[in-house]
């Protein structure tokens, strides 16, 4: 009797074949599952958030900036979109609980593009104006992360529950900011280059320049620097496009109004970050250690020119790291800079970059910048090093560039180099 039960107890239950191997095929590993069920929970509780602040506090955002400068360009004309004081009138006639009295740092500062594509939005209440632009830009994020890992379905629902999971993007969701939509061009544009399809690489970063130039302003370098010299003129041309179709826009009137708006918002303390060293003067220094730390990033895009993949990585980190004005939701661009770098199996030096990355990432959201703010230029070093490390290879060797006419269109999950 007692043999039976142990012969029982150590025979393998006999389950249905499917039962027994289709999960594993299915079903991620755990070291991804894991992480998945954290950030989907994360980002539910961050949903949670975002819709008990838009019933409470509607315009307690960036959002109502942008929609009051287009509320002003499609009331008074679009010379008057920058207008401190229509924009100030149209929030009183409004009345939204929460929003801010327009200030220098509360003003409108962006291209006209931006309240072009909300003013679409404007015949329809505030509240459901902020979830359609909300559902806009986490669909945008969305897309991209799939255009990066769409070859692995695990991979990509990581990336996207994480990335919104982030307080960069939570944070960028709260204020209503569009750097998920702008970081998704990006994206599109690096997609696009990649497959031969330089002429649209070109329009989608000049879309890009056209919302926030000075979060991509140093990549349409990088994509000349690494041989798609098409996907930078077409960007040129777009932008010029845009440029003058602003302008004609305007006006004279409207061009003077935003320059003087620029110079107001500039003449806040807080508008420009504080140079940690000042030897010529806090703003001469500023600029100077800014220039530094660009051509830096373009030094190393250089060395990296083989792959548009790391090299885009590096310029978003390199822009980061070298611009002058910057807000903790433009640090979506850290997340974006991640996926491309990151292709295939992760070494130690890669999860200790990403792991250190995300908690100076998160830091800012109980107000400690100073981590965030030494990791930038780290981990600018350290993209440009990598390909050093990874197999002994030297990126000082000569080597021409891989334009797209010399390469195979790049897949997720193989290497471009």
């Amino acid at each position: 009797m007692a043999t039976a039960v142990i012969s029982l107890a150590l025979r393998r239950p006999s389950l249905p074949q499917a039962v027994r191997r289709g999960p594993s095929k299915r079903l991620p590993p755990l070291r991804i599952a894991i992480p998945i069920v954290v950030a989907a929970w994360a980002v539910l509780f961050e949903a949670w958030r975002f819709v008990g602040t838009v019933s409470t506090q509607p315009g307690n955002n960036d959002f109502r900036v942008f929609y009051l400068a287009a509320e002003a360009g499609a009331t008074w004309g679009w010379p008057h979109m920058y207008d401190p004081s229509k924009l100030e009138l149209l929030k009183q006639s409004f009345g939204v609980v929460g929003s801010a009295n327009i200030a220098p740092l509360y003003t409108y500062l962006n291209p006209p593009l931006l309240a072009w594509l909300i003013a679409i939005l404007t015949p329809l209440p505030f509240s459901l104006d902020l979830y359609l632009w909300t559902g806009l830009n986490v669909a945008a994020i969305g897309v991209a992360s799939g255009l990066v890992f769409g070859r692995s379905r695990s991979a990509w629902t990581l990336a996207f529950l994480s990335s919104l999971a982030l307080w960069p993007a939570a944070f960028a969701i709260e204020r209503g900011q569009p750097e998920l939509l702008l970081y998704a061009l990006v994206v599109a544009s690096w997609w696009c280059a990649q497959r031969g399809h330089q002429r649209w690489a070109g329009v989608l970063l000049g879309l890009a320049s056209c919302i926030k130039p000075q979060d991509v302003i140093l990549l349409p370098a990088v994509f000349f620097i690494c041989g798609f010299r098409l996907t930078a003129l077409w960007w040129l041309a777009a932008t010029g496009v845009a440029v003058a179709l602003f302008a004609a826009a305007l006006g004279p009137t409207g061009i003077g109004t935003y320059g003087g708006v620029m110079a107001w918002a500039a003449s806040d303390p807080s508008f420009t970050a504080t140079p940690l060293l000042s030897p010529f003067g806090p703003r001469a220094s500023l600029l100077v250690g800014q220039a530094v730390f660009a051509a830096i990033a373009l030094i190393g895009v250089w060395l990296n020119r083989r792959s548009l993949r790391v090299a885009l990585a590096i310029g978003i980190v390199g822009t980061l790291t070298s611009a002058v004005h910057l807000h903790e939701y433009d640090y979506v661009g850290l997340v974006v800079s991640a996926w491309l770098a990151i292709d295939g199996s992760m070494s130690l030096d890669d999860i200790v970059w990403i792991g250190t990355g995300i908690v100076s990432g998160q830091l800012p959201a109980i107000g400690i910048r100073a981590a965030i703010l030494i990791w930038l230029p780290l981990s600018l070093g350290f993209l440009i090093m990598r390909g050093r490390w990874r197999g002994g290879l030297n990126p000082l060797a000569a080597f021409p560039p891989r334009g797209p006419n010399t390469t195979t269109p790049f897949r997720s999950g193989q290497s471009e180099s």
